[in-house]
């Protein structure tokens, strides 16, 4: 993201400095403010061979390089300009805002502060440094600067869009009220609308966070980052055919965005269409060979289509590749569990616990082994653990509801029955039941 007119404003400081040089770095200097920047590169290439040790003709041609969109050899011409005259604030300031432009952000930020000690009072270096501070992981420090350069840039939609990014993991509510400042000054900024979205979400606040990126949408239907934004929050809303068809688009759009393809075999996966989901993860891990998760997905998935032997292969070489996953480890624990191998699952089930203590369905399948085994007491412990943990898995309601049954608390496991029947049939009907927004310019009926 580069801040409307640094550039120039730090152009114009160099007019004195150039004042006794030769009249074509003088015309090179009004070509830059003009915007004739393949003219005034090739006069100062020029003038540079002539005068190579002139520090702020090398800060010149940079800039004009910046303009014209040479990144490597702007960064030449400013360092030489830099070996030169090292504590020049203008040639720190250009260097670092093109390193911030390039997105290395350790550089810009090491030059960007060197031009503020060396007394910068440029807004927007101070700004861009802010930022650079923020994506290397210095939040607060980025917060407290830009804060301080609200009188400034207070009337600048960039400026709260990076302060709200700022604020958003500490302070979710503050980073919504900067990202709607950003939009009364540019109502149509995608970047607030999908950073207002985010502060919503972290909030909990998903149908808010849903109308922003609707919004978004409408005015950037191609815009792939809001697509995927739109379609990871459709996924948890159970709202898989508009994550689809959003996915679908972004990847049409960007077929090379692996983001997209991996959302999209999650979306499929919301709407039960194992194969779809598994031919997506499959692509996927062609481009992403370590990545233990596809693996586990894949295992899954190869178990909803009852290819055990796959499962059980495509589990161990997700552990192969990251021991901590435990769900692979729970899915290879519930395999061996399932042929009889008790002991093999006991095994594999402490490890899970070990890694993840409040690994619901790790609880609730240890449990079962502890009711087959007579341990009541720790079966009971496991299985109120279990649905403490997740309230709505109804297995583990029944498996208590048994362990009641056996300790002869009648009341209790007919509670828990009835409870475990109820959610399995919520499960069974939230199963066929797919929403579908109506999006402006959609005429598709709601269906349910």
């Amino acid at each position: 993201m580069r801040f409307p007119g640094c550039f120039f404003a730090m152009i114009v400081t160099l007019r004195a400095a150039l004042a006794n040089d030769p009249a074509q770095a003088e015309q090179a200097l009004q070509d830059i403010q003009a915007g004739k920047y393949a003219k005034a590169a090739s006069l100062l290439e020029e003038a540079t061979r002539r005068d190579a040790d002139n520090a702020e003709l090398w800060n010149l041609l940079g800039i004009a390089d910046t303009e014209l969109g040479k990144a490597r050899e702007a960064e030449q011409s400013f360092d030489r300009g830099l070996s030169l005259t090292p504590d020049s604030v203008s040639l720190n300031e250009n260097s670092g805002l093109l390193f911030f432009r390039e997105e290395k952000y350790v550089a810009a930020k090491k030059r960007l502060a060197r031009a503020v000690q060396l007394g910068s009072e440029n807004p927007g270096v101070r700004f861009s440094l802010a930022a650079s501070k923020l994506r290397t992981g210095e939040a607060e420090a980025a917060l407290r600067e830009l804060k301080a350069l609200e009188p400034s840039l207070g009337n600048v939609q960039q400026y709260w869009e990076e302060r709200g990014r700022a604020e958003l993991a500490a302070n979710p509510a503050a980073a919504e009220v900067s990202f709607e400042r950003a939009l009364k000054i540019a109502p149509e900024s995608i970047i607030a609308l999908n950073g207002a979205a985010s502060a919503a979400e972290r909030d909990g606040l998903e149908e808010k966070a849903l109308s922003y990126l609707i919004r978004a949408r409408t005015l950037a239907p191609k815009d792939v980052p809001t697509l995927l934004h739109f379609a990871d929050l459709c996924i948890r809303r159970d709202l898989g055919p508009d994550a689809i068809k959003a996915l679908e688009q972004a990847r049409e759009l960007d077929p090379n965005n692996s983001n997209a393809l991996y959302l999209l075999a999650r979306a499929n996966i919301s709407v039960q269409n194992w194969q779809r989901a598994f031919d997506l993860f499959r692509e996927y891990s062609a481009r992403h060979p370590n990545f233990a998760a596809t693996y586990y997905a894949l295992g899954w998935l190869d178990l909803k289509l009852g290819r055990v032997a796959d499962a059980r292969q495509q589990l161990e070489h997700c552990l192969a590749l990251d021991p901590a996953q435990a769900d692979a480890r729970y899915e290879l624990a519930q395999l061996e569990f399932d042929d009889s191998h008790i002991e093999k699952a006991h095994s594999l089930l402490e490890t899970v616990l070990r890694q993840n203590p409040n690994h619901a369905k790790a609880n609730m399948t240890l449990g079962e082994i502890m009711t087959r085994s007579g341990d009541l007491p720790k079966a009971r412990e496991l299985l109120e653990k279990a649905v403490k943990l997740d309230p709505k898995l109804a297995p583990a309601h029944y498996k208590l509801s048994v362990v009641y049954a056996r300790m002869h608390e009648s009341e209790k496991a007919a509670q828990e029955r009835t409870l475990a029947a109820r959610l399995s049939a919520q499960e069974k009907q939230q199963s066929r039941t797919q929403l579908r927004l109506v999006l402006p310019g959609d005429q598709t009926e709601k269906a349910r």
